[in-house]
C-alpha cells in the first residue's frame, strides 16, 4: 500500500554482488535547474533545484525513471505524458530512491515522450537517470538439485553498478510462475513489476505501488517472486543510495534462479555464492 510522508520507512539492502563493466557517465557540477532538460538512456545527472526531465520511448519494452536524494533529502517524482497527464508519482522519504517504471511491450503504452518533473519536499542534491534500453533477463531451466557456487548454469543474475541509480530488466513469467532471490530482504530493492493489459492505469507505476502489487514470500533463507500474470514484467533493481565510481567497477547483486517443482519450498541457492546441497 501507499506510504504517508509522516510515516514512510523503507529498510535498503546492500549486499556483495556480481561485478559489471559499463561506462559511468559524467555527473555535471550542481547548478541552477533548467526547464525541459533532456535524459539520455542511461545518463546520470546532478542538481539541486526542482527539473523537468524529458525522454522518449522507442522500444517494446519495460523502461524506468528514478531519483535519488543524498541521504538528508527528500525529492519526489512525478511522470507526465507528452499531453501533460499524470500518469504515475513516487514520493518515498528521505534519502530513498523514487522511480516509475513504464510498460511499452505490445499492447500497452505507445511510444512517446515523457517528462519526469522532480520536486522538493526537503531540498538537497539529487541524481536522476532514466534506463529505456532494458535488457532481458531469462531463468535458465533447472538441471540438477540445488547449486554449486556462481558459475551455476542454472542461476542468472540482476546487478546494478554503483555509478548507477536504477535499472530494469524485461522478464518473461507465465502466471503462478516463480523463481528465488537469494536473500530474505530482496523484495525491498529488487522489485518485480507487472501491468494488466485490461487496465491502462498499471501502464506506469511509482515505486509504492508496485511495492504493494508484487507477490512476494520469504522462505528457507531466501525471496520467492511469483507472477499474477502472463507476460513480460519488469525487474527493477535500485540502491537507496547516492551513485558513486569505483575503479574496478563495483555494485551489488542477487542470483536468481527458477523453482525447481521437484523441491517447491527449497531455495537452491540459499547459501550463495557458495554451494547449496
Amino acid at each position: 500500500m501507499a506510504l504517508s510522508r509522516t510515516g514512510r520507512r523503507w529498510c535498503g539492502v546492500h549486499l556483495a554482488g556480481l561485478l559489471v563493466v559499463a561506462l559511468a557517465a559524467p555527473l555535471p557540477y550542481p547548478g541552477a535547474a533548467v526547464a525541459g532538460t533532456g535524459l539520455g538512456d542511461g545518463d546520470v545527472l546532478i542538481a539541486r533545484t526542482a527539473q523537468d526531465y524529458t525522454y522518449r520511448t522507442y522500444q517494446r519494452r519495460w523502461s524506468v525513471v528514478a531519483v535519488q536524494p543524498t541521504a538528508t533529502a527528500d525529492w519526489d517524482l512525478t511522470l507526465r505524458d507528452s499531453a501533460g497527464t499524470t500518469l504515475a508519482t513516487s514520493w518515498y522519504g528521505v534519502g530513498r530512491t523514487d522511480f516509475v517504471v513504464v510498460d511499452s511491450t505490445t499492447g500497452h503504452r505507445p511510444f512517446g515522450g515523457y517528462t519526469a518533473v522532480v520536486t522538493a519536499y526537503t531540498p538537497g542534491p539529487y541524481w536522476v537517470q532514466q534506463r529505456t534500453d532494458t535488457t532481458t533477463i531469462t531463468l535458465p531451466p533447472v538441471t540438477h538439485p540445488g547449486t554449486t557456487g556462481a558459475a551455476d548454469p542454472d542461476l542468472t543474475f540482476s546487478s546494478l553498478v554503483d555509478h548507477d541509480v536504477v535499472t530494469v530488466a524485461d522478464l518473461y513469467l507465465a502466471a503462478g510462475e516463480s523463481f528465488w532471490a537469494n536473500t530474505t530482504t530482496a523484495a525491498s530493492s529488487l522489485l518485480l513489476a507487472e501491468s494488466d493489459p485490461a487496465d491502462p492505469a498499471t501502464f506506469a507505476q511509482g515505486r509504492a505501488t508496485v511495492a504493494a502489487r508484487q507477490h512476494t514470500q520469504v522462505l528457507d533463507g531466501c525471496t520467492l517472486y511469483t507472477a499474477q500474470r502472463t507476460g513480460w514484467h519488469a525487474l527493477v533493481q535500485l540502491g537507496d543510495r547516492a551513485p558513486s565510481t569505483h575503479v574496478p567497477t563495483q555494485g551489488t547483486g542477487y542470483a536468481l534462479h527458477r523453482v525447481d517443482p521437484a523441491r517447491p519450498l527449497s531455495c537452491p541457492q540459499r547459501e550463495f555464492p557458495g554451494p547449496t546441497p
